[in-house]
């Protein structure tokens, strides 16, 4: 498996928690400027702990999906008013439960079950297949060593 896959996945938990330091949770539940066509925090931070769920199923692991119905990927869920939504804590406490075990399988991943999902990821079944391939694209390393987007 390429380093640059793990160096790209290392640099998105830096930049996860820097983006979301200072937040209080009250915070993370307004729209910015009460535009309500523009997300709060609390869903575009849960949203990616979906996508992270993806990238946990690649990498061999079954994690069990909490809060899907807020937060679903591709289209399935969009960001509600006045809600119970889950803690920003729990939602980044969840996000670093599956850091390590997730790198540790993406880094055991060779470039032939990159190039071949259906040998090794038979937990993506919670993601639709259409959406699956647009997944893998953006994790598959090129062969110029670039990540391809």
């Amino acid at each position: 498996m390429s380093k640059l896959l793990l160096v790209q996945f290392d640099l998105h938990q830096r930049l996860y928690h820097n983006a979301l330091d200072g937040f209080t949770d009250n915070e993370t539940n307004q729209r910015p400027h009460g535009n309500p066509n523009m997300n709060h925090v609390k869903y575009l931070t849960g949203h990616l702990l979906n996508s992270q769920y993806g990238l946990a199923m690649i990498a061999g692991l079954e994690p069990e999906v909490k809060w899907n119905d807020f937060f679903a990927v591709m289209g399935q869920s969009e960001a509600k008013d006045n809600i119970s939504y889950p803690s920003i804590e729990e939602i980044k406490w969840e996000w670093d439960a599956l850091y390590k075990p997730t790198r540790k399988g993406l880094s055991e991943l060779s470039d032939d079950d990159l190039e071949n999902p259906h040998q090794s990821l038979s937990g993506m079944s919670q993601i639709p297949a259409e959406n699956f391939g647009r997944l893998l694209t953006i994790i598959k390393p090129t062969t110029s060593g670039r990540l391809a987007f």
